[in-house]
């Protein structure tokens, strides 16, 4: 049955639809025309559940009192529910969806699966509530589907979330950061559950807010540090002295000793990871000071470059950045 508030957004689809027509033919707009169409179906949808709903405009009128039902008394079950915590969930993963749009694309990852979560643990409640929903339904639901498929799928989700956002967070530290953040996590898990151990009569209620708390917490680590980026892990050199690479980053050389041979054509890549910031790769005699022997093209900003060149004379030199004199790094010329 249509009522009030149905009539009035059909309405507003209508002339929604009727603006959005002139509006994409008048301006050759295609974008407002998609928006627009937005709008309107959004509109029908709503109306549509409006009408659904049988919600009536107001009270039956009846002639007189005689005409009138008799009143009826109901008596009401005085039953208190407990409030949701999910109205809660999904407010923060609202705002982290939000924050993501601005800084990082895992982020609104994470935001994505929040409300989702939300919105199944917001409609599972409702059932629970439901008056239908009495002790043979959920002991049929448990013993079907949560024991044998929910518990294990969560347990493996839980697991792979909470290694996924530590190992990122291991990942973007530095290496001595790492060790110390490792053990830290491992030491708290223990203390976590040696005190849920000790207290037995703890509350469904209290471990779940516990873990939601801290599952979130490694997630929006997990998310920054992958959104920070990853320290660089270089091999060291061996092999084939025909090709040697070397990065900058940090103002900082990351290989410290190159090795070429002599006569042979070698091939010097050289990648430069400072946004912004000049860097290049020079052979000199000596450090400090010194006779230069060869200079490879400068790099401004995050970029790779690759030279080729040859080194004739054999002994023991030094490599430096023209920019950053601080940066050295040891380079041997070796008989073929």
């Amino acid at each position: 049955m249509f009522n009030s508030a149905a009539k009035l957004q059909f309405g507003l689809a209508a002339a929604v639809l009727v603006a959005a027509v002139i509006y994409g033919f008048a301006l050759d707009d295609p974008g407002g025309f998609v928006i627009a169409m937005g709008v309107f179906v959004a509109l029908v949808l709503s109306a549509l559940a409006t009408t659904g709903s049988g919600a009536l405009d107001r009270a039956p009128r009846y002639p007189s009192v005689a005409d009138s039902p008799p009143v009826q008394t109901v008596t009401v079950e005085r039953t208190q529910t407990r409030p949701s915590p999910w109205p809660l969930v999904g407010a923060t993963a609202a705002g982290i969806l939000a924050v993501g749009l601005a800084i990082s694309d895992n982020l609104v990852v994470v935001g994505v699966v929040g409300l989702l979560v939300a919105a199944a643990g917001w409609l599972s409640q409702s059932w629970r509530e439901d008056p239908s929903f009495a002790g043979p339904a959920r002991s049929r639901i448990s013993e079907r589907l949560i024991e044998p498929i929910g518990f294990p799928a969560l347990a493996v989700t839980l697991i792979a979330v909470l290694v996924i956002g530590v190992s990122r967070v291991l990942l973007a530290v530095p290496k001595e950061a790492s060790v110390a953040v490792a053990g830290g996590v491992a030491v708290l898990v223990l203390v976590v559950f040696f005190l849920i151990a000790a207290r037995p009569r703890v509350g469904r209620s209290a471990l779940a807010m516990a873990a939601a708390v801290a599952v979130a917490g490694v997630v929006v680590a997990g998310g920054v540090s992958a959104a920070s980026g990853y320290r660089t892990f270089e091999k060291h050199e061996t092999g084939d002295p025909a090709a040697v690479n070397e990065v900058a980053q940090g103002i900082a050389y990351k290989v410290k000793s190159l090795t070429v041979t002599a006569g042979k054509p070698v091939t010097i890549t050289f990648t430069n990871l400072d946004a912004g910031t000049y860097h290049d790769v020079a052979v000199y005699t000596t450090n400090p000071g010194g006779t230069p022997i060869w200079a490879g093209e400068p790099i401004k900003g995050v970029k790779k470059m690759s030279y080729t060149t040859v080194f004739n004379t054999p002994g023991k030199y030094s490599f430096r950045c023209d920019f950053h004199p601080a940066m050295v790094g040891t380079f041997t010329v070796v008989n073929p």
